[in-house]
């Protein structure tokens, strides 16, 4: 037989290998065949929702955990008296700084109450004067004393404020309350209470009957001028007690309407969690008690 000349056989060398590139670049390789999973048993579907909701209780739960016990030893660690006024926490509870437009004034010092705040002649008084009904002013300008009268007290203030005594109802008075406070028309250095009768005192302390004759200029409520309440508005932020804090955001009324809503959810996927741990526990080991009889 003749020899195929030399390039014919370099040409369909060449031809074959182009070929053979070819179909290997173009040729989809077969699918791997993938081994069947198992189904999911219902204890593998639990155990993986249980870790995902324990993971979302974690911060409630703890957040829960830490109120209760700081609401516990709220009287012994302070919580019931401490008091904050953050301005984005009043917006929250809607409170808002007011001064009242109306409060007491004697002889040239001026009262006035809102909420728990208590001012006196432009300053806050330590302890504060709940509902006064009255202020009158006796002695004279070198021992002048502040007499304040509430439904069941007397109030004894120095004209810095300072407290010199307080004289409880049905105790230390003639009387069980206080109806109104005023001075005696014709000595206006005597004070005078009426309850079902009229008690008169130069001093505050020592108090006697007067006769229902007796005419009374009665301590009226004064509307205050602009300058006053302004001066008031420095103390009159609104506060809320940490305890009550706690509690509102304990119980999640903080939050609004539907804030307890959300704490009852969180109380019942705990509970769900409880239910799920315990019935889960009991499947793995009742699988484990079946391995053991089959060997």
């Amino acid at each position: 037989m003749t020899d195929m000349p030399e390039h014919s056989v370099k040409h369909k060398s060449s031809f074959r290998s182009v070929t053979t590139r070819w179909r290997t670049r173009w040729t989809m390789p077969a699918k791997e065949s993938r081994p069947a999973q198992p189904k999911r048993t219902l204890t593998a579907t639990l155990r993986e929702w249980h870790k995902r909701a324990g993971l979302g209780a974690f911060l409630f739960m703890g957040w829960l955990g830490i109120s209760g016990v700081m609401l516990n030893q709220s009287a012994s660690w302070g919580l019931d008296a401490a008091r904050v006024d953050w301005t984005w926490l009043m917006a929250v509870y809607g409170l808002h700084a007011q001064s009242p437009e109306t409060g007491f004034i004697a002889g040239g010092h001026w009262l006035a109450v809102s909420g728990e705040h208590s001012v006196l002649d432009g300053k806050l008084l330590s302890m504060p004067v709940k509902s006064p009904t009255g202020i009158v002013v006796i002695g004279e300008s070198a021992n002048q004393k502040l007499v304040v009268a509430t439904y069941d007290s007397v109030l004894l203030l120095n004209p810095d404020g300072t407290r010199i005594d307080e004289l409880q109802a049905g105790l230390m008075l003639p009387v069980s309350a206080i109806q109104r406070i005023g001075t005696a028309e014709k000595n206006s250095a005597m004070v005078v209470i009426e309850d079902k009768g009229l008690y008169g005192s130069i001093d505050g302390e020592s108090w006697t009957k007067l006769p229902s004759k007796t005419t009374v200029n009665w301590a009226q409520p004064a509307t205050l001028t602009m300058t006053q309440r302004q001066q008031f508005e420095e103390y009159a932020r609104p506060s809320v007690a940490v305890e009550q804090l706690l509690i509102d955001m304990h119980s999640g009324r903080l939050f609004g309407r539907f804030g307890p809503y959300v704490i009852d959810l969180v109380g019942l996927g705990a509970l769900w969690l409880s239910i799920s741990g315990v019935w889960m526990m009991w499947r793995t080991n009742q699988a484990r008690k079946r391995n053991v009889v089959r060997r």
